[in-house]
């Protein structure tokens, strides 16, 4: 009896003992978690990006709504055409870099609460690029598009898992032959690689109308303006244009389709909600704030100028230019989602350079424009390549 009660005692002691260890370690858990994530700073409804500094560039981060700015990572050997954003619990940042050869574009993701860093896609082969990310509401994932210009623009939309590592591959434009040159009997014809049927079934499932198969160029490609994250994260607005490599005539543009998608990250289902009836192109969508509307701009000029803002209702499907391209802004481009539906963007006149240009706000609703004078250590800035934190 005596024994028994001595074995009881010895395992109510082990058990106390073992639950004791476990709340400590839980406790070191948690405080080194609270240390980790001590003085981060929530950044929902910032923007981010990258611009110069000195020789190098910088990762900053800008409030709209108070005009303030902070700089998160001195990037002395990052070149300003690059791009960065940071997670919007402050925990992380990501950004692109050259290699040293200039050939390869990588990704980066650092660590804002700790010295940590992994670097993502430096075994590129040269020609290829990592462009346009942002972090998903996870904290975890970042959208990218992968551009490989090997020979002809090979473009994919994917997902990256900071965490495994692990690359989800969504959207493919890949490249496809037409025609060309060959020498057959010492003589040089042009073989077609592709029918007239066929041709047609590409342009059209890219919002396009028929092409005359010689009018097709020798090669077809799909590149895709940054893909951007609905709201919710759930969600993922991009525009695709069908470009041959070259094309017969003077300022004759390139593409031949042009159409606006929506992939849902939940079902997999990839719909194209919009094209053109009138041969122009698109370029970058965004969501508005609500989440019930895409903004995007639609050009006509071979060179991507003369761009009006176009304004979606994703529930009606009804599409309005909201403004359209005039003298004094004739080139609008780089459209960022603000609070209360606004629209930024920036425009240029036609007469002038892109020096002249001057970033704006936009009401998609009442077509009221405002100047958004925007200041970063002092020095103006237009916010080019900046993105919304989600």
């Amino acid at each position: 009896m005596g024994s028994a009660q001595t074995v009881n005692r010895f395992h109510i002691i082990a058990l106390i003992l073992i639950l004791i260890v476990g709340l400590s370690w839980i406790v070191h858990l948690l405080i080194t978690s609270y240390q980790g994530l001590k003085g981060a700073q929530n950044y929902k409804g910032w923007l981010a990006g990258i611009t110069a500094d000195g020789t190098g560039s910088q990762l900053v981060a800008y409030y709209p709504e108070q005009a303030e700015s902070k700089t998160i990572l001195k990037l002395p050997n990052v070149t300003p055409d690059n791009f960065g954003v940071i997670c919007s619990n402050g925990t992380k940042a990501a950004y692109t870099q050259w290699n040293e050869q200039q050939t390869v574009r990588y990704l980066v993701v650092q660590s804002l609460t700790s010295a940590k860093q992994h670097v993502f896609f430096d075994n590129l082969p040269p020609m290829n690029e990592i462009k346009t990310i942002s972090w998903f509401p996870d904290h975890r994932r970042i959208l990218f598009v992968k551009s490989d210009q090997t020979t002809h623009v090979d473009q994919e939309i994917g997902v990256l898992d900071t965490g495994s590592g692990k690359v989800e591959t969504l959207v493919k434009g890949g490249i496809r032959l037409v025609k060309r040159a060959e020498e057959e009997n010492g003589e040089e014809r042009m073989k077609f690689y592709m029918t007239q049927d066929e041709l047609d079934r590409i342009v059209q499932s890219y919002g396009g109308k028929p092409v005359p198969l010689d009018d097709a160029g020798g090669y077809l490609m799909v590149e895709f303006a940054a893909p951007v994250l609905s709201p919710d994260g759930n969600r993922i607005v991009y525009s695709a244009t069908l470009n041959r490599n070259y094309a017969k005539g003077e300022n004759v543009p390139l593409w031949l389709a042009s159409s606006l998608w929506v992939y849902d990250l939940t079902s997999g289902q990839n719909k194209m909600i919009y094209s053109p009836s009138d041969r122009s192109a698109i370029g970058k969508a965004i969501w508005t704030s609500d989440g019930g509307h895409v903004a995007f701009i639609s050009y006509t000029g071979a060179n991507g100028e003369g761009g009006a803002i176009e304004y979606m209702d994703l529930t009606s499907a009804k599409v309005k230019t909201i403004f359209p391209p005039t003298a004094e802004h004739h080139n609008n481009v780089n459209l960022i989602a603000l609070e209360r539906n606004e629209i930024s963007f920036i425009s240029a006149p036609k007469s002038g350079t892109f020096k002249d240009a001057k970033r704006w706000i936009l009401n998609p609703e009442t077509g009221e424009k405002r100047l958004m004078p925007v200041q970063i250590r002092g020095q103006n800035a237009l916010l080019r390549n900046f993105s919304n934190v989600q």
